[in-house]
């Protein structure tokens, strides 16, 4: 379906402020033929209009008087399971937050300027229509189950949005979980981090590998440990594992040498530890139609992702980022694992989290061991020099190398 064939995206904004539902209705005019515009002046009437008109995607301030943003987002997401829930919050909304961690896609600051709330709704409905794909929910109803959001992961963000909680907090929220805490320390004092000397107790690896990191491992590693009964003889759990820890040590630094916030950092590591647990889910939960994908690749030298949409109608990185999205992780890192094959499918026009983890996988394939597989995954210059990056090939090319002779 072609851009001009599309149906117009539903939106729907919530405010008990009429002066600014009424800023809404005319920023976002120009856009009428992209967007459907609705408003609510309260959580209660944007619930009861929910009943009976469904919408891509709620915007919420999250004070407003009766029914919090926190409150309305969590009921939407019980009831409206597939709308996509974004949240305008400030600083001093922190404990209520904390209360719909699993329930946002994504936190908007306040204050905010309208071109990047117009760009983020964007960047939400283009994710949308990449992850409403038929064959995707097919394909997905096929699944056995679905891992659902560590417990552990929660108690993290809870403490991250106090303004008292300390690293030694977060280390003793991972110390209450002793199976998370030996595989923490078995990977803080290996190769990949490279650090002089032995780490014992999870105070000392939150100090070292710092909360954003410690927050990625312990998503991937539940999803890692969901899946480790994968037993294929042509797919390798660990080598994806070994791939995924790679590739996101390279993508943070590509991240941080484009010198972005440490929030950004944090949110490209993340996803590159989750871009490829797509395979590990299908590899899990239909073995030989895996097999088959796997075996296609080789013998038709195509790269697996071609290879599964002939098998499956699509690919893993889709397979992925409909679980982040169940997830409610933020737009950025769900869209950098949805696109990480694809990045010029993105909204985004700009260098983000998908930029970095898109050439940060491409690279750690290219110095794996062995020769170079031109079937392989590719960069997409084309992509880069859209988003002002050409020249920055040789220079990340040079990081990665350094990065990935470092771990050994």
């Amino acid at each position: 379906m072609t851009a001009l064939s599309q149906p117009k995206k539903k939106v729907l904004f919530v405010d008990d402020e009429t002066l600014l539902l009424d800023l809404y209705k005319i920023a976002f005019d120009e856009q009428q033929s992209d967007w459907d515009v609705n408003v609510a002046p309260s959580g209660r009437e944007a619930l009861a209009f929910l009943e009976t008109t469904p919408v891509d995607v709620l915007v919420s301030d999250m004070r407003m008087p009766g029914m919090t943003g926190a409150e309305l987002v969590q009921e939407v997401m019980k009831r409206h399971p597939r709308t996509s829930r974004l949240l305008m919050s400030g600083y001093s909304d922190s404990q209520q937050i904390a209360q719909c961690l699993g329930a946002t896609h994504q936190f908007i600051a306040k204050p905010f300027e309208l071109d990047n709330l117009r760009g983020t709704i964007n960047r939400v409905c283009a994710l949308d229509h990449w992850l409403l794909d038929d064959r995707l929910k097919s394909l997905v109803a096929q699944m056995p189950s679905l891992p659902s959001l560590p417990s552990l992961y929660f108690q993290i963000m809870r403490a991250l949005s106090s303004p008292d909680s300390s690293l030694e907090q977060i280390g003793g929220i991972i110390a209450a979980d002793p199976s998370m805490t030996a595989k923490i320390l078995q990977l803080v004092n290996s190769a990949f981090f490279g650090i002089a000397r032995r780490i014992s107790n999870p105070v000392e690896a939150v100090q070292f590998l710092g909360v954003g990191r410690v927050r990625s491992l312990v998503l991937s590693l539940h999803i890692f440990t969901c899946f480790e009964q994968v037993r294929l003889k042509n797919f390798s759990i660990d080598k994806v594992w070994r791939h995924s820890m790679a590739a996101a040590l390279v993508a943070q630094k590509i991240a941080r040498q484009h010198k972005v916030d440490a929030a950004t950092a944090d949110e490209t590591y993340v996803a590159g530890m989750l871009h490829d647990i797509g395979k590990v889910m299908l590899a899990a939960s239909l073995p030989e139609l895996y097999s088959k994908a796997v075996d296609l690749a080789e013998q038709e030298q195509i790269t697996l992702g071609e290879a599964e949409r002939e098998i499956f109608g699509v690919s893993h990185p889709q397979v992925a980022a409909y679980l982040l999205g169940l997830w409610g992780l933020p737009i950025p890192i769900v869209e950098a694992v949805a696109f990480h094959h694809d990045p010029a499918k993105a909204a985004a026009k700009t260098f983000t989290p998908l930029t970095a983890v898109h050439a940060a996988s491409v690279l750690e394939h290219r110095f794996q061991p062995g020769p170079i597989d031109p079937f392989g995954p590719q960069i997409d210059l084309a992509y880069l020099a859209e988003i002002g990056c050409a020249d920055r090939v040789d220079p990340w090319t040079k990081l990665a190398h350094l990065t990935l002779s470092d771990i050994g």
